[in-house]
């Protein structure tokens, strides 16, 4: 009978913690860990690329462009940058990567794609993109491909306590096990335990780092919502859509969660304690 493990496996980049749990065989235990270096080897490269506060990546460099100027960019960056647009078209603005971004274009849009070759144009007088958790989720999507080359598919991969991805469950379960909490209508906190599989889950709020969502419609930070979390399929949208949906008015949260693939909960009490635990 064969002896299954799970693996674990820790590393910082893009500063967050990513973690990776493999179920395999004990007796692949080498083998396991070099993939999973591969894994962060890669996360690492995405934020050569995607991270505003390195100053030669990809995106430092699109924020350096002028209005009408357009630069080359890989297809990473590019395939990001579409989920991003996505994302905004999806929750109507409410989230969107360019919003400190000055004068641009008369539809609101402050850079466009170009498919061939890969190319980003800039529309506005100062472009300024910020990825913010869209990039890690990005990151996380790509470590998963990865996972499934080496015919490992059994795995739970994480981004601090935001954003976890699913996999196929370990033997014998039905999914992962992830902890959040919830609080309903008389703000009684509880305790929920998810059981993920093939989908993601992402937490948005003010406990750990507290108000710092920035609500561009009201050109302030978040106050609406304490805590929101976002249950779908792809982990760079679920984190687009947990940080849009903090911001949300009632009305349109209510109407986002009808019209989108998603599965939103919001919570209104205040916690000190982490939102989002992987359970051994």
């Amino acid at each position: 009978m064969t002896d299954f493990t799970q693996h674990r496996f820790w590393d910082t980049i893009m500063a967050t913690q990513f973690s990776v749990i493999v179920e395999a065989p004990q007796i692949e235990a080498g083998r396991v860990r070099a993939v999973a270096e591969e894994v962060f080897d890669e996360m690492r490269r995405l934020e050569s690329l995607l991270s505003r506060f390195i100053e030669d990546s990809e995106i430092s460099q699109i924020n350096r462009l002028g209005n009408g100027e357009l630069t080359v960019i890989s297809p990473e960056t590019h395939r990001c940058l579409e989920l991003a647009m996505e994302a905004k078209r999806s929750t109507w603005g409410y989230f969107d990567i360019a919003y400190p971004s000055e004068d641009t274009s008369e539809g609101g849009d402050a850079f466009a794609l170009l498919a061939r070759p890969l190319l980003v144009v800039s529309l506005a007088k100062t472009l300024h993109l910020d990825l913010g958790g869209i990039g890690k989720g990005f990151a996380m999507e790509r470590g998963r491909a990865i996972l499934l080359r080496y015919g490992y598919s059994k795995a739970l991969l994480s981004a601090g306590d935001s954003t976890v991805l699913a996999l196929e469950p370990p033997h014998g379960m039905k999914g992962w096990p992830v902890q959040l909490e919830l609080s309903d209508d008389d703000q009684i906190e509880t305790i929920e335990t998810l059981e993920l599989e093939n989908e993601a889950l992402s937490c948005s709020g003010k406990t750990v780092r507290g108000e710092h969502i920035f609500d561009i419609r009201q050109r302030k930070y978040a106050t609406t919502r304490n805590r929101i979390y976002v249950r779908m399929p792809s982990p760079a949208l679920s984190d687009a859509f947990s940080t849009a949906a903090m911001t949300m008015p009632e009305d349109v949260f209510e109407r986002f969660s009808l019209t989108q693939q998603c599965f939103p909960i919001a919570c209104s009490v205040q916690s000190d304690t982490n939102v989002l635990r992987i359970l051994d």
